[in-house]
């Protein structure tokens, strides 16, 4: 063929997907959506989003100036729709504005919707990625009481995970694994494969963040799994990056490259730079770490991550990825290279201190003054290691004494032990009906002749079986409902009470009010003197503070060497006295008697205001750790 030919045959291969393209949108541009063809519409670019989220977004924005005609109703769920497609996109600044937008056109609706709730967990999302965790608390929080107030289990559970996941970026990973179990029974009664995918996604990402690594992996291909039966090619290639993620920390590169190369190879599909940069970055780490490693093919890869990620819009990503290149180049031998992502990544550090709504990991932090001092020592200037030295060994010394990874280990195994015990008990039980049914059955084959006689024995054995089941029965209600470690009301049972209890205040129109208590320096007494001795001083906590509340309170364990005390019908002077009187019962027990050490709490109170139990539950947690600050062994309260 001849060369002028040849080009001019690509040219017009080339344009054909552009002119099918341009005839697709004139065709959702000239059939305006109506009311009555709304809810087709809408499956059609869910089905889109599922598999192609850039082709959803045309089909939206072809539409976007026939908006007005529709009802309210619509126009939110149109905006939601638009808002969960720019997160896809890794849009996250339009998500945030479409959402805003939708959530005041929302306002002149009489009653909430199920829809201002997804709105709301969209630009929480949005919001998040920005890196304004707080704001996004408060949108997560106010769609989750919007789905609870409506019934509505699947955005309940979808509230709790969004919940869970910021809980971990704060290294809150006792309370993030509590939010992903609730979600995740949620989610198996419902048998929703998308939910599946999304609980089981997140679950991997927490159990990679706490080193359980066969565990992370085992949920990411469950997510995976569900994503797939669901339909949701788009979040199923999120998985894959995270499940090939997870191959590459254990090594395991030979099953790690192929989900990398799945994911870039379907880049156009994703529609998501952001993921196909971390998709480049982790094959760049595994041609380095592999058994026959491809130095030259680690650098392409590394700088085409780099593409990709120079306009992300997560606050993260532009410092996740200069520490990337560093550590990467640093592997190669390129040090002039590898310093000058450090310089850029202490850059945008100092960009991100100045924004107080920015949250940056500490760990991203203590890497670039650590990367940075082993550079500058490998290229033998040690003036410029020792300052970078200094800068990491200031900022470590500066970080809170605390960690959260005994409260996660606890709460862990304390959880798969409940699931192995109730597993075992279904197991049981169902063994013993099974071995009486084949007992009676054999009974009546080879003595009918003795069968009256019998019947009244049989009777009398299944009297006693009942009498026992029901034994059994309340047994097991009192454990439901009972801390196994304390014997005080668990958390599941508190939140019933706390939400019980403020509905009567409201009723009724009297005061209710919650404290939080959390121990002091309690991951101090396990160390020093062992985890027996750490539970023997919670046992005995819990045996004070029961000595002082009355029938209608109740002292709970929140989880951990955190306490939680309802107060109905307890004004706020009330309520702080009660707290005063609990904090200096616990500082005068003679706790030197067996620890060789004094205890003391911290303590936040807080009384209805608009009788929320989740709020009221929040506050007080916040003045909780208000009073940690200010020193410990006190009370904090609102004035």
């Amino acid at each position: 063929m001849p060369y002028g030919l040849f080009n001019l045959t690509k040219l017009i291969l080339g344009l054909i997907p552009c002119v099918f393209l341009l005839i697709s949108c004139k065709l959702y541009a000239a059939q305006a959506i109506s009311d009555s063809s709304f809810e087709l519409f809408v499956t059609e670019v869910e089905s889109l989003q599922d598999k192609n989220p850039s082709q959803a977004f045309l089909a939206l924005d072809a539409q976007m100036k026939n908006l007005s005609a529709l009802t309210i109703e619509n126009q939110l769920t149109f905006y939601r729709l638009l808002a969960e497609v720019y997160v896809e996109q890794a849009q996250y600044h339009r998500s945030k504005s479409v959402a805003t937008k939708a959530l005041s056109l929302a306002r002149r609706l009489t009653n909430p919707s199920i829809e201002t709730a997804e709105l709301l967990f969209a630009r929480g999302f949005a919001i998040e990625s920005l890196g304004d965790y707080q704001a996004a608390r408060e949108d997560y929080r106010s769609g989750l009481e919007i789905a609870d107030s409506l019934n509505d289990n699947k955005n309940v559970a979808i509230g709790l995970i969004n919940l869970g996941a910021l809980d971990y970026l704060v290294e809150k990973f006792d309370r993030s694994l509590i939010m992903f179990n609730d979600a995740l029974s949620i989610a198996q009664k419902l048998k929703d494969d998308e939910l599946l995918g999304y609980v089981y996604s997140e679950l991997g990402i927490l159990y990679g963040l706490i080193v359980q690594d066969e565990k992370s992996l085992a949920y990411y291909e469950k997510s995976y799994e569900h994503y797939l039966k669901a339909g949701k090619t788009y979040y199923a290639y999120t998985t894959l990056r995270n499940l090939a993620t997870g191959y590459a920390v254990n090594k395991d590169y030979d099953k790690a490259i192929p989900l990398y190369k799945e994911v870039i190879e379907n880049a156009d599909q994703v529609g998501n730079d952001e993921l196909i940069a971390y998709a480049y970055s982790g094959m760049a780490w595994a041609q380095v770490k592999k058994e026959d490693s491809d130095p030259e093919a680690a650098y392409q890869y590394m700088l085409l991550a780099s593409q990709y990620a120079q306009n992300a819009q997560q606050a993260d990503i532009p410092i996740s990825f200069a520490l990337e290149r560093g550590y990467l180049f640093r592997e190669l031998g390129k040090i002039e290279e590898a310093i000058a992502s450090m310089e850029q990544a202490e850059q945008l550090l100092r960009e991100y201190q100045d924004n107080e709504h920015k949250i940056i990991s500490t760990i991203s932090q203590l890497d670039v003054y650590y990367l940075k001092a082993q550079l500058y020592k490998e290229l033998g200037d040690y003036k410029k290691a020792y300052m970078a030295q200094d800068k990491y060994v200031t900022f470590a010394l500066s970080l809170p004494e605390k960690s959260n990874a005994d409260k996660v280990e606890d709460i862990r195994m304390r959880y798969e032990s409940e699931q192995a015990d109730i597993e075992n008990k279904l197991l049981a039980q169902k063994e013993s009906l099974q071995a009486l049914k084949i007992k009676e059955a054999k009974v009546e084959e080879e003595s009918r002749q003795f069968l009256m006689s019998m019947f009244a024995v049989i009777s009398l054995v299944l009297a006693w079986l009942l009498l026992k089941t029901v034994k059994g029965q309340r047994h097991l209600l009192l454990a439901s409902r009972t801390d196994e470690l304390t014997g005080l009301t668990n958390r599941r049972r508190l939140m019933q009470l706390g939400k019980l209890y403020a509905q009567q205040a409201q009723q009724y129109q009297q005061p209710f009010s919650v404290l939080v208590i959390d121990v002091d320096e309690f991951k101090t007494i396990n160390d020093q003197f062992g985890h027996k001795a750490g539970d023997k001083t919670l046992q005995q906590l819990a045996q004070l503070g029961q000595s002082l509340v009355s029938h209608k309170q109740v002292f709970a364990r929140l989880g951990g060497e955190e306490f939680t005390v309802l107060l109905p019908e307890t004004s706020f002077t009330q309520a702080i006295d009660f707290a005063e009187q609990c904090r200096v019962k616990i500082e005068q027990h003679p706790w030197s008697d067996t620890l060789g050490r004094n205890v003391t709490v911290s303590i936040g109170v807080t009384t209805s205001k608009e009788n929320n139990f989740d709020q009221m539950l929040n506050q007080a947690d916040l003045l909780m750790y208000q009073a940690k600050e200010q020193g410990k062994n006190r009370v904090c309260y609102e004035s």
